[in-house]
């Protein structure tokens, strides 16, 4: 089974680095059969990355769920059905690309796409330091990964 662990967002934007961060532990661990790819897009750019794997793991920082900053969530497509667009309003959401994508290119594209989501707190600060509660989450963030990857 081909595995994508795909990490979106900002190494500059405080608590956005989250999906960077857990990719650049999980690639001290030399996954075998797994393939690590950091993002700073989202929307139709996605499409593409994910074309030809079994299964996706997306790791990214969400906001405003109604959980404590740090929470680590696993999501499935699902979760995003009623998000109108994705980070500004001229691009499409995640749940879009997810339906277009397999609508395009169905023999293609991931059958099985997982989120392992966290709660942050900042994503507006320009810095490269994320805030404490989303840093203690580290840990428990790569081993959400690992754990769908075993799966």
């Amino acid at each position: 089974m081909r595995t994508l662990v795909l990490g979106i967002g900002s190494p500059i934007m405080c608590d956005d680095a989250i999906g960077l961060r857990v990719l650049g532990e999980l690639a001290t661990l030399n996954l075998e059969g797994v393939d690590l790819e950091e993002v700073c897009a989202s929307g139709l750019d996605l499409i593409e990355i994910m074309m030809d794997y079994d299964r996706v793991i997306i790791v990214d920082a969400i906001i405003d769920s109604g959980h404590p900053p740090g929470t680590v969530m696993i999501l499935g497509t699902e979760a995003f059905a009623d998000t109108v667009h994705g980070t500004n309003p001229h691009e499409a959401n995640i749940a879009t690309t997810i339906e277009l994508g397999r609508r395009l290119q169905p023999d293609r594209f991931p059958g099985d796409i997982k989120f392992v989501a966290v709660e942050v707190k900042d994503v507006y600060t320009v810095t490269e330091q994320m805030t404490p509660e989303v840093e203690a989450a580290l840990p428990e963030a790569v081993e959400t990964v690992l754990k769908l990857i075993r799966s």
